[in-house]
């Protein structure tokens, strides 16, 4: 495994050291929501807000660690992929306690965060600090998008379909923009990520655009429903501790 800074081991998807990240994740996400759903609401609402500013905090310090390591590119080292500006959002989300803005990411996340976890781009092993920095905010994205679901009982509505495919692109169409400044590719909207992943099996760009555009649209609604069958058979038999409106 790497060191903090070395960039001996390369990052192979479905390994050892994969399998023993997704491993731990579900056992410490398992902990994590028995645990911190037995406080009060409160107290949880600035836990899960500092989780959100940490991995903020430590997808900004890429910027500076990278020119101290002379390994800067702005074309692809500002937090302008989908997953480096959530974490801002969610600050937002647990700051205000907005249901609405929780709604609208809550399927880039568990459509677009969730896959990167199980068909990640990073590149390096651990421990090399990009790789932490990668798997703390992939894997703690998803964290904080089911709390809120799972042991608020926040609800989805069908208009949260509506906002997170049309908000999606306008961001798409603001970081296009910036992709065409800065000769990047920027939430991969100029080309498909790299290494294998789900972008992988898709026809090439632009043409993966539109079939994106699709998919995202029949995910999102196959993933409210089956939010919506679950919710209803769990009706009465309550998996968190607290239940709140939401705003």
């Amino acid at each position: 495994m790497n060191s903090l800074f070395e960039t001996t081991h390369l990052f192979a998807s479905y390994d050892t050291e994969h399998l023993l990240l997704l491993t731990g994740f579900l056992f410490i996400g398992f902990l994590f929501f028995r645990m911190l759903g037995s406080w009060p609401e409160p107290a949880q609402r600035k836990v899960l807000l500092g989780i959100a500013v940490l991995l903020s905090i430590t997808q900004l310090l890429k910027v500076p660690v990278n020119m101290y390591l002379g390994t800067f590119d702005v074309k692809h080292d500002i937090p302008l992929h989908l997953c480096n500006f959530l974490p801002f959002v969610l600050i937002w989300v647990y700051f205000t306690k907005s249901r609405k803005v929780w709604g609208t990411v809550f399927f880039w996340i568990v459509l677009g965060v969730s896959q990167a976890n199980l068909t990640p781009s990073v590149q390096f092993s651990l421990f090399h600090y990009d790789a932490i920095r990668y798997w703390m905010v992939h894997m703690g994205l998803v964290l904080l998008a089911l709390y809120p679901a799972l042991i608020w009982k926040w609800d989805l509505e069908r208009k949260d379909i509506l906002r997170t495919v049309g908000w999606l692109n306008v961001a798409a169409g603001l970081i296009f923009g910036i992709n065409l400044l800065l000769g990047s590719n920027y939430m991969y909207v100029m080309g498909k990520p790299p290494g294998t992943t789900f972008f992988s099996l898709l026809p090439p760009w632009p043409a993966y655009i539109l079939v994106l555009e699709v998919i995202l649209v029949t995910w999102s609604l196959i993933v409210y429903a089956l939010f919506k069958w679950i919710r209803a058979k769990a009706k009465g038999s309550p998996i968190g501790m607290v239940e709140e409106p939401g705003v």
